[in-house]
């Protein structure tokens, strides 16, 4: 009889609780789950994640579980335990910054990327610009103040602040001395007019240089300019080159500054020898001492 009453009230015992785990975090009752085990797992999986730039999880306080009896009814709350867990856990980010100067200008999520982004700046920049530009790996758990990690963006990112914040000459444009000789005009006011850039002279067929990357733009007689070369080398940026005894390119023709574009000489409105340099900037003439042969 003792067996069979034991039997009864164990069987009247287990239709009414339920084995399941309390879980607490920091103190704080989560709530109750029917799988330790299944928990354990989602936590370690999620931990361990490395997707979308995650370096790395830390779940700064661990749920803690003890088994207890809890009447049929009582919910599981696994999905709740998990909730805490991701809400209280902190999330490093790895990713690379590609830098101009010293400040961070953009970000990728892989050095790939960041190397593939900086060689097409370089090319594409090759010759125009000092760019100083460099990668970086990074660690963040701010990736909300972030704004793209995405390569199209980061070199249109980067294409505007190596033209606006480079300490280039002109416009991120890096001018080089286009050839040898003395300078014999200076720019500015001259014999009641104004000299809209400087001689340079020296001997006839002197090798004239492009200054810097660009596209020849005009080749060709131009009125007092005589055999004139137009060099544009974009940002607004071009350069003329006057009283050329010889011309060795084209329009359309893509220089840099070891590119021989003509040869000085004493063409058009000259008195002897000189190479004539203008410096345009949006159409405005600046004067080319302020950026060479200082």
């Amino acid at each position: 009889m003792t067996v069979v009453a034991t039997i009864l009230i164990f069987i009247i015992f287990i239709s009414k609780y339920k084995p399941m785990y309390k879980v607490t975090m920091a103190g704080e009752t989560l709530g109750y789950i029917t799988s330790k085990k299944e928990v354990e797992e989602i936590i370690n999986n999620y931990k361990n994640t490395k997707e979308g730039n995650i370096a790395f999880i830390d779940i700064e306080n661990m749920p803690k579980y003890e088994l207890n009896l809890v009447p049929w009814n009582k919910e599981d709350s696994t999905s709740e335990v998990l909730k805490a867990v991701k809400d209280t856990s902190v999330v490093t980010y790895k990713l690379y910054a590609i830098k101009v100067g010293e400040e961070s200008q953009a970000y990728v999520s892989t050095a790939e990327e960041a190397e593939e982004v900086i060689e097409e700046l370089k090319q594409k920049f090759d010759g125009m610009v000092d760019l100083k530009i460099n990668m970086e790996e990074i660690y963040t758990s701010n990736i909300e103040d972030i704004t793209s990690i995405d390569t199209k963006v980061a070199k249109a990112n980067l294409d505007n602040e190596i033209i606006d914040g480079s300490n280039s000459a002109i416009n991120g444009i890096i001018l080089s001395k286009p050839t040898t000789g003395i300078i014999s005009s200076r720019f500015g006011p001259r014999w009641g007019r104004s000299h809209t850039g400087i001689d340079i002279a020296s001997n006839t067929g002197t090798p004239i240089y492009s200054c810097s990357k660009g596209t020849v733009e005009f080749t060709g007689w131009y009125y007092g300019y005589g055999n004139l070369v137009i060099v544009n080398h974009g940002n607004g940026v071009k350069t003329y080159y006057g009283h050329c005894s010889k011309i060795y390119v084209s329009v359309g023709d893509t220089v840099t500054k070891d590119t021989v574009i003509a040869a000085m000489g004493s063409t058009g409105n000259s008195t002897g020898p000189h190479l004539h340099l203008e410096i345009r900037r949006n159409g405005t003439v600046l004067n080319p001492q302020n950026y060479l042969y200082k």
